[in-house]
């Protein structure tokens, strides 16, 4: 089959499967052009630098789970919950994200940054398709979702031997766990953790401590 690919494409798509499979310290100017079949100067020549080539990685990744997450949002109600997990296929990208997000760098900043922006856009696509509810705050409750759905990521191995569900799988739909996954996480989602007379007051005692401190 004929690799119709640019150049450029085949190096940034070669430099995240290096990453999902061996982690960043593996990522080497020789290693991405082996992988590629290209030549070790073409990625100076179209990213400058590894650390521009990284970047690129970091946004094709973020763009790729954009696109599934809003297409999802756009659906609404009628979105098919199996169709959307056979036709998933980041467990790459998903493995990518894994290693780098434990990572303290400006860089990882920025990536996590990208992903929060694009989760409060298709949260809001969300709202606007009758799948997801409102928010008071709609930044804080993107990066919260965010941050524990990357958390997620970093704890994947856990996920494995607790849950039975790899979350960087090519077919999540063969995940022995991940009807009991999805299932767990719509009852978090809809019915959550506390009743409303607790929430009532866990608010109450917030409200009254805001206004002491004031």
């Amino acid at each position: 089959m004929v690799d119709d690919r640019t150049a450029r494409a085949r190096l940034r798509d070669a430099a995240i499967a290096l990453v999902a499979e061996r982690g960043t310290s593996g990522l080497t100017a020789r290693a991405v052009a082996d992988r590629a079949g290209l030549s070790a100067g073409l990625i100076r020549h179209h990213f400058g630098s590894m650390a521009e080539l990284e970047q690129a990685c970091d946004e094709h990744v973020v763009a790729l789970i954009r696109e599934q997450k809003t297409s999802a949002m756009t659906q609404g109600t009628g979105f098919d919950m199996l169709q959307g997990l056979r036709d998933s296929n980041n467990g790459e990208a998903i493995r990518y994200l894994s290693h780098r997000l434990v990572e303290n760098s400006g860089a990882m900043d920025h990536l996590v940054d990208m992903i929060v922006e694009d989760a409060e856009r298709y949260l809001d696509v969300g709202v606007k398709h009758g799948v997801i509810h409102p928010s008071a705050q709609p930044r804080t409750r993107a990066a919260m979702l965010s941050l524990f759905s990357l958390g997620s990521l970093v704890l994947n191995r856990h996920a494995k031997r607790l849950l039975d569900v790899d979350l960087g799988s090519t077919d999540l739909q063969s995940e022995t766990g991940i009807v009991d996954y999805v299932n767990a996480a719509i009852e978090l989602y809809t019915q959550g953790l506390l009743t409303d007379e607790a929430a009532t007051a866990y608010r109450a005692s917030l409200n009254a401590a805001e206004g002491h401190q004031q």
